[in-house]
């Protein structure tokens, strides 16, 4: 901190003491320096602007100089300010009382110009230390809630929770969870006649209005698998519905669909059932569901007509008083086996 740059506040009753400081304060290069003749102003004036050392006597009247230490270190928000209590050579005990108050030193009258330069100096430069400090806090405070909130980007709301605390994810089995996926269709296409960039902006724009969507419903987008989307319920928001939230969640996007307020037709398919869950990769790492159940969400999603919203009886069943539906009869899912698989109509 250079002494040009220091902005100093002068607190004393008596104006020659405060001239007095002040020249030689200015002889050693101190440029903005603010006098004052009593607490009550000192108080305001600190309320008002900052400053980056004060210069406080001791013996003042109405509100003297201890008080005036006391309310400010009494403070978060003035107590960092470096104080030099100004005293008479007879007060040293109640000059060892404010340095035990938070004081950072203490000058006496007259004025030793030599101890005057090196306390003022010191405490300037241990003020230059705190503010230092202060900052390099800040930004780990920062970069905290940055790594935070990439958690929360990447992972389930209850695995980020655990990985911040625990430093780990421990794998465990979820029995009632409800899995969307959302794919688009054409989008291969697309990516063959637009630049990467074009090609990520929409991904961008549209998944992002996509997870907006899921909030509303109680889902967590778990990830993205090139032009699909999957979400689920029934992990870490208290849900007693999860079909119900994610069905809702896929009318929502299919009606985005059909009012053309996207440019891209839908694939979608729930499915319900027990999984299996964990953190995979340690350099990269990636929270994943593995099961039957998440296979054959994919499946039905992938025998959808354009912007239908397929699920299977077994999740209908669970909310089929909610849920009005069509059955498309018996399909033959990939893995050989069939299972009946209905179209939702809407909600009841």
């Amino acid at each position: 901190m250079l002494a040009e740059d220091c902005e100093i506040l002068v607190v004393d009753d008596i104006e020659e003491n405060r001239y007095t400081l002040e020249r030689r304060l200015k002889r050693d290069g101190y440029e903005h320096i603010t006098l004052t003749d009593g607490g009550a102003n000192a108080l305001n004036l600190i309320n008002e602007h900052q400053f980056d050392l004060v210069l406080l006597d001791l013996m003042m009247p109405e509100i003297s100089g201890l008080d005036v230490l006391k309310s400010l270190k009494s403070d978060p928000l003035t107590r960092h300010i470096p104080i030099i209590m100004v005293t008479a050579a007879d007060e040293i005990e109640t000059a060892a009382e404010c340095i035990s108050l938070g004081a950072d030193d203490y000058i006496t009258k007259p004025f030793n110009a030599t101890l005057l330069r090196a306390r003022v100096a010191a405490s300037l430069e241990k003020k230059k230390f705190r503010d230092q400090e202060s900052i390099y806090l800040d930004r780990i405070e920062k970069d905290k809630r940055k790594s935070v909130d990439l958690l929360r980007a990447f992972l389930p709301k209850s695995a980020a929770s655990e990985l911040k605390s625990l430093g780990k994810v421990t794998p465990r089995r979820y029995e009632d969870v409800a899995i969307l996926v959302c794919d688009l269709i054409g989008f291969s296409g697309f990516c063959e006649s637009n630049t990467p960039e074009d090609v990520v902006n929409e991904l961008e724009l549209l998944f992002g209005r996509f997870e907006k969507i899921f909030e509303t419903h109680s889902m967590e987008k778990l990830k993205t698998v090139g032009d699909a989307i999957i979400g689920v319920s029934g992990i870490s928001e208290e849900t007693e519905e999860p079909i119900y939230d994610v069905v809702s969640c896929a009318l929502e996007l299919q009606k985005l669909a059909l009012n053309r307020d996207i440019r891209w037709d839908l694939h979608l398919g729930v499915h319900f059932g027990p999984v299996v869950a964990g953190v995979i990769g340690k350099k990269s790492m990636q929270f994943d569901f593995l099961g039957k159940t998440v296979n054959t969400a994919f499946n039905i999603c992938g025998i959808s007509k354009k912007n239908d919203v397929l699920i299977s009886h077994d999740a209908w069943m669970q909310c089929r008083n909610s849920i009005k539906v069509t059955s498309l009869g018996p399909q033959k899912l990939k893995g050989g086996h069939s299972a009946e698989i209905l179209k939702c109509i809407e909600i009841i």
